[in-house]
């Protein structure tokens, strides 16, 4: 593979994944999930009503609202299994299930530090019934971006995060159903794509996502992948076609190259909602005519369809449906 980085062996790291997550609260994790499934929402009663709340500083990334035949429903994410079985670090993935769906909407609000949702809760046929009406164009939105500290959003490093083969392993876990969606979605769109297919990630990690996706037709697909981290793009190289280290403020191809972009940083806990917004139109500027946008990610994506239209896409898909779950998957096409 060729590559716009130097291939230097990095000194030897460890990766610190942090302390394990305590096992009083990853109880209490398991037993929401079991009392949602049960239909018991003792935990959210109050007088007057039922509520959703978090901190900002706290999960406010387990909270979601999508509207459904002109209704608004209210959702709360439970532990990830990812996180149970394989020991990812974090509590949440991208997955809603149909427990995960509480009831209807009554009412939002926000403080400086806190989040509210009061709902009205549904029995279990309701939010079936609720959760198996959401279409492809159903919007699921985490209106509620994480904070660091009261007033900031939570963020990654200003240079990129540091990569070992340890942390590499952990980064990808929470994407593994995104890939495997990836792979079907766009199978059929590859057999009557052009002769060559520019593919382009400009947050490309490890290389994992576009590498993956590549393999689907590696004599055809070109992969230039880009990141913050220098010691990413090293971690890349010998994955992908070309790697740049740099801002995606600066996208590392010309405008109206790329057949394929998927964007995987936009999200919570990478960027804050401001620079989500700033740095779109830019990476929308480099598709062709036609071309296509994929949003995604193990956190929330921080834009929604008004965002995308707004940066000249058309958005034709906003959520995946695999297996018995749903997630965030927005699929646009440039200059539509």
């Amino acid at each position: 593979m060729n590559s716009d980085v130097a291939t230097t062996t990095a000194p030897e790291q460890r990766w610190d994944p942090g302390d394990p997550l305590d096992t009083a609260f990853v109880d209490d994790e398991v037993r929401i999930r079991e009392e949602l499934r049960r239909g018991d929402f003792t935990r959210w009663r109050q007088p007057g009503g039922h509520v959703l709340h978090e901190e900002l500083t706290g999960f406010p990334e387990r909270l979601f609202l999508f509207e459904a035949d002109g209704r608004w429903y209210a959702g709360c994410k439970t532990i990830s299994d990812y996180v149970l079985d394989k020991g990812m670090p974090g509590v949440f993935c991208s997955r809603v299930y149909w427990y995960n769906v509480v009831g209807t909407v009554e009412s939002v609000r926000t403080s400086v530090t806190d989040a509210r949702i009061v709902f009205r809760p549904l029995d279990e046929a309701g939010r079936r019934a609720a959760f198996e009406a959401v279409t492809p164009l159903t919007e699921i939105v985490h209106p509620f971006a994480k904070q660091r500290e009261p007033g900031r959003e939570k963020t990654s490093p200003a240079d990129g995060w540091l990569v070992t083969e340890e942390r590499a392993a952990f980064l990808g876990l929470g994407e593994e159903h995104i890939r495997r969606y990836t792979r079907e979605r766009f199978g059929p769109w590859l057999e009557t794509a052009a002769e060559e297919v520019l593919a382009y990630d400009p947050a490309c990690s490890t290389g994992q996502f576009l590498s993956e996706f590549a393999a689907a037709d590696p004599a055809r697909i070109r992969t230039v992948g880009q990141d913050l981290s220098r010691q990413m793009t090293e971690f890349a190289a010998s994955r992908l076609d070309r790697v740049a280290c740099g801002d995606a403020m600066r996208p590392a191809v010309g405008p109206g190259s790329v057949d394929i972009l998927f964007s995987r940083f936009l999200n919570s806990e990478v960027v804050s909602t401001a620079q989500a917004r700033a740095i779109l139109p830019g990476l929308a500027a480099t598709l062709r005519p036609g071309g296509t946008m994929v949003l995604l990610g193990h956190s929330p994506v921080l834009l929604d369809a008004l965002d995308l239209r707004s940066a000249g896409l058309r958005v034709l898909q906003t959520v995946a449906r695999q297996d018995d779950c749903l997630f965030q998957y927005y699929v646009c096409e440039y200059g539509g």
